[in-house]
């Protein structure tokens, strides 16, 4: 690092000027806008591409964007360039499977000099590096379609060797010999994983050739703006994971999902490594209609109805999402990794695209009874996936407009016509969505008061404010949460918490306590996070998210969901807390309603699935077998042990036991069925057992 730029803050690099000419050599480079057209004929990248000197001053006016505006800016120093420089080889390279050791020498001073280069607008190293990649990439593909031509037996499967499921927890190869050998390990996974699904070892040629050339003619057709993108989100992502760039295509695509203009299957996918991840599953969607994709699957090939499947590892995502629209009301079918899971094989699923209805994601409400200790009680389950509001309709004077408050607030009405103990109020899986509503929702079980603090990168802190003392509700309040609760339902359950009008069940949520707003650029938008969501208490649920009072098991794994979970995420702090009204003295009784939950736990049968599961998960091994014969047995006692555990499930729900893990289905739909629903039931049985 030069000594005139050493911790100085961000914006002093913008008071120097630069000639234009200062950028003329940087090469290699890349760009996520639609390029001028001077630039026309270089879409493609090539063996050597030169960055634009417009490239690298977006790159100058981002940073000094976010050194202005950002909740959180950061100095430019030694810190700053190792993290962006580690961000971009794990965006490049995530599973260790391209650049070794050996590689990397050649740039290791970019550990401490690449702030001072970006500030100049200087991507030339950025663009080696993914020309390196490139070349790499490449390398493989070739390697893979020469061994597949052999007539020859193209691996030993006896030989006893094995390949690790998460390389990128390890350190990098020493170097190319390394990562040709692990090119080769590889390859011999994807012809075991073959076996594992009944192929042929023809038909595992075919499919893998065809999969390689589609796949090199694509590297070979890389776009400008993927290259960039990858540089300019390794930048703004170091600053928090929620923030990042969109190009003026990239805004249109979110538009288009904001709207939900275009017919698909309402999921959030993303790319890792040369897979097509589900980050997550739009609630009311087709997909979660269907129930059979997840958040954490790949999606590693797509067709239309009729068609055969077409192989998309290493396609770009904008060429995934093309293939996945599609008109309302028709068939596709996917085959997916379920989890991720490169050890499990293949399985075909079939989803049909339609529209995200407003309706869908409305609160809905049911019924549920239990036998507890006071006899037959019955429960309302009001389940909320989403903070919604009708903008449109409410900005037009309509009345009778559509939000979550005003449907909530309805099916109070009806649920207590039905005379029911106690409601829950289900938010697991809720995103968030509209404050404003979940100010308002709030409002339904508190008289006045603050229901959340907004504090900006100026020390301002704004506060939410319920100002009519009308109630919908005043019994037993259970506030039902999991892992992929975030935002807005973050803020509900923790001002439920802390007024202590409700318990909160389930398990830690998300910690997403930022607010993310958009800026102008020069071309395209930035999206940054200005502010942070503070409790009434003061603590943020940023990071930490929501604690519940009783802790309920769970098949997500907290050290791979979650806010805590992502790079450079922004950490909890607290600010002061503010005066409010408490409603019960919950805290004297959570200690015996955890320890009846745990009981609960030991007697159920779903409850001890669960554990058992999640505890199987936590150990699968972090390597698995290349022998052929030793694949196949641990494959197989996989199998064995899901289809034991699911079949004792199913005998203690008096079911025919099944044959095949895929045969069952848990039929949680019903809420008198989810064991998460009636654990939220029983607290509130034992709630009233104590008030009494």
């Amino acid at each position: 690092m030069n000594s005139y730029t050493q911790k100085k803050p961000l914006l002093n690099f913008f008071l120097v000027k630069y000639l234009p000419n200062a950028l003329s050599t940087a090469i290699l480079a890349t760009s996520l806008w639609a390029l001028p057209h001077a630039y026309a004929d270089e879409h493609l990248v090539k063996d050597s591409i030169q960055f634009t000197q417009e490239q690298g001053l977006l790159t100058q006016e981002i940073l000094q964007l976010l050194d202005r505006k950002h909740y959180q800016s950061r100095t430019l120093d030694d810190q700053f360039s190792s993290d962006v420089y580690a961000k971009y080889l794990k965006t490049l390279d995530p599973q260790h499977s391209y650049l070794s050791a050996a590689d990397l020498i050649p740039f290791s001073y970019l550990n401490t000099q690449l702030d001072d280069l970006l500030a100049k607008g200087n991507l030339e190293a950025m663009g080696q590096l993914y020309s390196l990649l490139q070349q790499r990439r490449l390398a493989f593909i070739d390697y893979s379609l020469a061994t597949l031509a052999q007539d020859e037996a193209m691996f030993n499967f006896d030989r006893v060797e094995g390949i690790r499921t998460s390389p990128y927890d390890e350190p990098r190869l020493k170097d190319l010999a390394a990562i040709k050998d692990l090119w080769r390990k590889q390859l011999k996974n994807e012809f075991i994983n073959g076996q594992l699904s009944q192929e042929t070892p023809e038909d595992i040629k075919t499919r893998l050739t065809k999969r390689y050339t589609n796949m090199r003619k694509r590297v070979s057709q890389v776009e400008l703006k993927d290259a960039y993108q990858s540089v300019i989100n390794s930048i703004t992502s170091v600053i928090d994971p929620h923030t990042s760039y969109l190009s003026p295509r990239g805004l249109e695509d979110f538009n288009i999902d904001m709207s939900l203009s275009l017919e698909g299957i309402g999921a959030v996918l993303q790319s890792e490594d040369d897979y097509t991840k589900v980050v997550r599953i739009v609630v009311g969607g087709p997909a979660d209609k269907a129930g059979q994709l997840k958040a954490s699957d790949y999606i590693v090939g797509v067709a239309q109805d009729g068609e055969p499947i077409q192989d998309i590892l290493g396609w770009r995502l904008d060429d995934v999402v093309g293939q996945i629209r599609g008109p309302k009301g028709s068939l596709l079918n996917l085959q997916i990794i379920p989890g991720g899971d490169l050890q499990q094989p293949k399985k075909t699923i079939q989803i049909r695209r339609n529209k995200v209805k407003l309706e869908d994601q409305a609160a809905k409400k049911s019924v549920i009874e239990l036998e507890t200790d006071q006899g037959l009680l019955k429960f309302g389950v009001i389940t909320l996936p989403t903070f919604y509001m009708d903008f449109a309709a409410a900005q037009s004077g309509d009345p009778n407009y559509r939000s979550t408050t005003r449907d909530v607030y309805n099916l109070i009405q009806e649920l207590n016509e039905d005379s029911v103990s106690g409601i829950i109020m289900d938010l697991r899986n809720n995103g968030g969505g509209s404050l404003r509503e979940a100010n308002q929702l709030t409002g339904l079980f508190i008289e006045t008061g603050t229901t959340v603090q907004v504090r900006y990168a100026d020390g301002t802190i704004e506060k939410q404010i319920d100002r009519n003392p009308f109630l919908a509700y005043t019994g037993p309040l259970v506030v039902l949460v999991n892992r992929y609760s975030a935002s807005a339902s973050e803020i509900f359950a923790a001002a439920m918490q802390d007024y202590k009008r409700a318990l909160v069940v389930g398990t830690q949520t998300y910690g997403k306590g930022t607010v993310q707003t958009f800026s102008d650029l020069s071309r395209g938008k930035i999206k940054f996070t200005q502010a942070k969501f503070y409790r009434v208490s003061g603590a943020s649920t940023q990071h930490k998210g929501v604690i519940p009072d009783v802790i309920l098991p769970s098949l997500d794994d907290l050290e791979k969901v979650g806010e805590s979970t992502q790079d450079h995420a922004l950490q909890w702090d607290q600010v002061n807390s503010v005066r409010h009204k408490t409603y019960f003295t919950l805290d004297v009784i959570t200690p015996y309603l955890q320890a009846q939950q745990d009981k609960r736990n030991k007697e159920s049968v779903d409850w001890q699935y669960i554990l058992a599961v999640a505890d199987h998960e936590k150990n699968r091994p972090d390597q698995i077998s290349l022998n052929s014969v030793q694949r196949q047995n641990y494959w197989q006692e996989q199998q064995d042990w899901y289809l034991g555990h699911i079949n004792k499930l199913r005998l203690s729900h008096s079911l025919e036991p099944v044959i095949d893990v895929q045969e069952h289905e848990f039929g949680y739909e019903d809420a008198q069925n989810d064991p998460y629903v009636l654990a939220g039931g029983q607290v509130i049985a034992d709630w009233i057992h104590l008030a009494r």
